[in-house]
């Protein structure tokens, strides 16, 4: 925006024009929830297993597979380096499994609606700049058979004047 100024003695003047321009802006989010979930709980249970690996060639140096039912697996490995910056064809790598259980979880439905809300107003408030101006805040659920859809709606009153440089 630019505006001017008429002066008795200096004529017209463009000059910047500074304004408060405010509007109401809605953030929302929307997530579907089931009554039913399986949560994954580490046991603290935790077994390493080493094997090299040349060009295409594995060798294990362990002689059985995981004692655990259920794990992750994370691997982590290293080339062998002869001299800086040159590397042999020869990996090293250490296999750590990390043992969970799996629990079946019934949810109620005000349960449900809670932790979902819960979670949804944490993330829509670290997208929000201007935490003071917010307004109003909905929640809005749509029940079905088997799962919850939560939506969460903030209303922030946010300043959206720019500032721009003047065009004559």
């Amino acid at each position: 925006m630019a505006g001017y100024i008429e002066g008795k003695y200096t004529g017209t003047r463009y000059v910047h024009s500074r304004a408060q321009i405010e509007a109401k802006i809605w953030y929302s989010k929307k997530e579907r929830a089931y009554f039913s979930q399986q949560i994954h709980t580490q046991t603290g249970n935790i077994e390493t297993k080493y094997e090299m690996i040349i060009k295409n060639f594995k060798i294990n140096f362990y002689k059985r597979l995981s004692k655990f039912e259920n794990y992750d697996t994370i691997k982590e490995s290293k080339n062998l380096m002869l001299f800086p910056n040159f590397y042999l064809p020869i990996e090293l790598a250490k296999i750590t499994n990390f043992e969970y259980i799996i629990e079946d979880l019934i949810y109620t439905e005000e349960e449900l609606i809670e932790k979902t809300a819960n979670k949804l107003e944490e993330e829509l408030y670290e997208e929000i700049e201007e935490k003071s101006n917010i307004t109003n805040k909905q929640i809005n659920t749509y029940k079905s058979g088997e799962y919850i859809e939560v939506e969460v709606i903030y209303e922030v009153l946010e300043n959206i004047g720019i500032e721009e440089e003047m065009v004559y």
